[in-house]
């Protein structure tokens, strides 16, 4: 007959031997905030915490963000402007050529038929023609066209980023084709603010070009202004005039570096591509141009358009404590 054991009275709170090893714990992960620091950036939030951020939008999965959500120094703008396009390579790029491509073609065209006419050379240097003199003119009259198609094309890139870029900061995420979208119902707007905002930048080229660096820098963040809050053209380029304005001097020191980087880049990946597309008979000759000219512009001048809209975040942040209204928002939220 087996041994009885007198164990005595359990205390309060505690297990015997056997209860313990049949209630072992489960390796279950414990609901915890994540660890940035173990991660390689900040992860943007899972709720919308914005009116750009709808509940659909937010259950996509949420990506890293470029530049952390805090006041931006000028190397958090340029190298955020790449870390724009590494966070979603795919939608960045997929936005970047639906703009792009077809812009750069109709320019490409509209400017074949006058030789030495091309984006870098357009206002400066006339071209010839082997036609009569009114051919002539009409044909500078579509290249100049063509140039302001193409430089008309950030503009809608600047829409579409700054959509894309602001729902990250908000929480959620947006597909290539709802960024597009988003930009599209806008198209008068920004189409709008480009047309009033030509004049003055043509009054700036005209003062050796001197003068266009501050009407370039006062309405750098009008696209994203527009998309982003639903502005019209006028409001949205005085959106831009006010947030800029208050910290004028390091936005003209940003603009300036990244445009002389951004003409560094266009030069050196265009030219030799350009003058081999030059030697090929048409129409390859400016359909190989507007395609290489697209390419370049899908890296550099979505680089340069991403620091306008990080440089609209960073002023927001600034100015009107964008962050505390984004972190109150996620420790508010009752989803959260």
């Amino acid at each position: 007959m087996d041994e009885v054991i007198e164990r005595g009275p359990v205390p309060v709170g505690t297990r015997t031997p056997d209860e313990a090893a049949t209630m072992a714990p489960v390796d279950e992960p414990e609901w915890a905030a994540p660890d940035r620091g173990a991660t390689d950036g900040p992860i943007a939030r899972s709720v919308p915490l914005a009116p750009w951020a709808s509940p659909v939008e937010s259950m996509l999965a949420p990506t890293r963000l470029p530049v952390p959500l805090r006041p931006m120094t000028m190397s958090d703008l340029l190298d955020g402007s790449f870390a724009v396009i590494k966070a979603r390579p795919r939608t960045v790029f997929a936005i970047a050529a639906a703009i792009l491509i077809p812009f750069h073609l109709v320019g490409a065209f509209l400017q074949h038929g006058v030789t030495g006419f091309s984006l870098s050379t357009g206002f400066n240097q006339q071209g010839t023609t082997t036609a009569s003199t009114t051919t002539q003119i009409g044909a500078l009259l579509l290249a100049y066209v063509g140039v302001a198609l193409v430089t008309l094309a950030p503009f809608f890139l600047g829409g579409a980023l700054g959509k894309l870029v602001s729902a990250w900061y908000a929480g959620s995420d947006l597909s290539a084709g709802d960024a597009l979208r988003a930009a599209g119902r806008r198209a008068p707007a920004l189409i709008g603010a480009y047309l009033v905002l030509l004049p003055l930048k043509a009054l700036g080229l005209m003062m050796c070009g001197v003068g266009v660096i501050p009407v370039v820098t006062l309405f750098a963040i009008t696209a994203p202004a527009i998309t982003i809050e639903g502005l019209g053209p006028i409001t949205g380029a005085q959106r831009s005039w006010r947030l800029v304005s208050r910290r004028f001097w390091p936005c003209v020191a940003v603009i300036v570096v990244a445009s002389i980087g951004a003409y560094v880049l266009n030069t050196i990946f265009s030219t030799v591509p350009q003058v081999l597309t030059s030697l090929l008979p048409a129409p390859f000759d400016w359909l190989g141009r507007g395609l290489i000219e697209a390419a370049v512009s899908m890296v550099v001048t979505t680089a340069l358009v991403s620091v306008a809209v990080l440089l609209y975040l960073d002023l927001r942040i600034r100015t009107e404590g964008l962050d505390l209204e984004l972190e109150a928002a996620d420790a508010f939220d009752p989803h959260g």
